[in-house]
């Protein structure tokens, strides 16, 4: 019996499916690998003051973000290009806000699951 070579369409698929799995590995390779940026200002601050977040770059086709905070959430659309801004987010949390850092996130609804898309952080100091 002869010994047949692959066909090439079969050397095609089997190489679409390897290039498929590498492209799936690189996209979700982990949480640090974000299209947009995410900045808040200030970013220290005292309990009970107000900071602004921004964000650029992030997917319009994603839709709105919202960005998360010791408990509290606010969401705004994107621009055309991608960005963002939300102002008069308080540092509080009940009644006060002990002095630490804390992570501020974006999310976007992706595959529909809220997931995050970009991530920050802020630091409250003793007045």
């Amino acid at each position: 019996m002869r010994s047949r070579k692959p066909r090439p369409s079969t050397l095609v698929v089997a190489l679409m499916i390897m290039l498929a799995a590498i492209l799936a590995t690189t996209a979700f390779a982990g949480k640090s690998k974000y299209t947009g940026t995410l900045t808040a200002t200030p970013n220290t601050l005292h309990a009970g003051d107000y900071f602004t977040v921004s964000g650029c770059g992030y997917s319009t086709a994603l839709g709105n973000v919202v960005i998360g905070f010791t408990g509290g959430s606010w969401g705004t659309p994107l621009d055309s290009k991608g960005c963002f801004t939300i102002s008069g987010i308080p540092a509080l949390s009940g009644d006060t806000l002990p002095p630490g850092t804390y992570p501020v996130t974006a999310y976007q609804l992706v595959r529909n699951k809220w997931t995050e898309t970009g991530e920050t952080s802020v630091t409250v100091v003793l007045p």
